[in-house]
């Protein structure tokens, strides 16, 4: 090519059908690594190391380190730590407190 010439380039990259994507936010980097916190059948919390493939701004892809299945803490706090009981949010029993409260006046 000649000096101030350009040309147009198409990379075709791999997609992986099953790629995992989580929000950046989901995301602890800390002494130990780079980790993600889920939650396991019984609703506690168990970090897991993982590696980003691709970068996509508010959401990474996972190389590694999570399944499908996983279920992920979105935005954990700093103080986050293995094996903490967790409620998730939907399940029975475990709406807001207005919600709550307002089922508590329903059976009075």
């Amino acid at each position: 090519m000649l000096t101030g010439a350009f040309a147009n380039v198409r990379l075709e990259l791999p997609n992986p059908e099953a790629a995992i994507h989580v929000p950046a936010s989901a995301l602890i980097f800390d002494q130990k690594g780079l980790r993600v916190a889920t939650v396991s059948a019984d609703d506690r919390i168990v970090l897991k190391q993982v590696t980003i493939s691709r970068d996509l701004g508010r959401e990474v892809e996972i190389g590694s380190g999570l399944t499908a299945q996983g279920r992920i803490v979105e935005s954990p706090s700093d103080g986050i730590g293995e094996g903490g009981q967790v409620r998730i949010a939907g399940k029975p029993g475990a709406g807001n407190a207005a919600e709550n409260a307002a089922q508590r006046r329903r059976k009075l």
